[in-house]
């Protein structure tokens, strides 16, 4: 099962990742990916861009070879409070905003409370579009409470293909839980790659099985659909 947008990915920009844009547009390209979110880490990751790479986003075209170029962010939350990595200035002229949390960036050990709390801050965020990687371990929440925050504040709650396989190790029983509130829900998502490499782009088909096991629909998945897709893009551009 292919994808044909990629709302979450990495550029050498996020210290940790090893393709450059190019790289990754001909990736896309390669693998019949119509559109690319380029969603580097904020600047609190360590390794991570400076502030003025976020603003310069502005630089780069909205096509390139043939591939739609949606400039983004993955940003950190940095306090209990639900704050952000990067101002919200910068964060309304960007395509998309995913807001996660991270081990080092957020803090940890709040507990499931306290980090609920958390969450529903980020989604009092008008910029944020959607929520990454929510099963992450180190950061346990309520899972219905936030995925219900989520569609009432009209946010995504993502799919991340990644905790099924390099990263975010023991997350599998957390991402079945938000499958389930998505499905009752009845709630948009996207499933994304979260590539930190060309040849993970696009690939999505471990989360996609086990979506399906779960009962959720490819009616269900933006990226999935080039009419969902580009709703939530021109969405997007219209709300502010």
């Amino acid at each position: 099962m292919r994808v044909i947008a990629d709302f979450h990915t990495h550029t050498i920009a996020s210290g940790h990742a090893f393709n450059t844009v190019e790289e990754l547009v001909q990736a896309a390209r390669k693998r019949g990916i119509k559109y690319l979110a380029i969603t580097d880490h904020g600047p609190k990751m360590p390794g991570g861009p400076h502030e003025y790479y976020f603003y310069n986003m502005k630089v780069l075209p909205e096509r390139m070879h043939g591939v739609r170029l949606l400039k983004g962010i993955e940003a950190n939350i940095i306090s209990s409070k639900g704050e952000l990595d990067l101002d919200e200035y910068q964060l309304r002229i960007l395509d998309l905003v995913i807001a996660s949390s991270h081990e080092i960036v957020t803090p940890e050990n709040l507990g499931i409370v306290k980090n609920t709390k958390m969450l529903l801050k980020v989604l009092e965020n008008k910029y944020v579009d959607v929520l990454g990687h929510l099963e992450n371990p180190k950061f346990p929440v309520n899972i219905p409470q936030v995925v219900g925050a989520a569609k009432e504040a009209s946010k995504i709650v993502e799919i991340n293909n990644a905790s099924f396989t390099v990263a975010r190790k023991g997350s599998y029983e957390a991402c079945v839980a938000i499958m389930k509130e998505i499905k009752q829900n009845k709630m948009l998502t996207m499933i994304n790659s979260d590539a930190h490499i060309g040849q993970m782009l696009g690939e999505i088909s471990t989360a996609w099985k086990v979506a399906e096991e779960v009962g959720i629909k490819r009616e269900q998945v933006i990226n999935f659909s080039k009419e969902l897709t580009e709703k939530f893009i021109a969405n997007k551009k219209n709300k502010f």
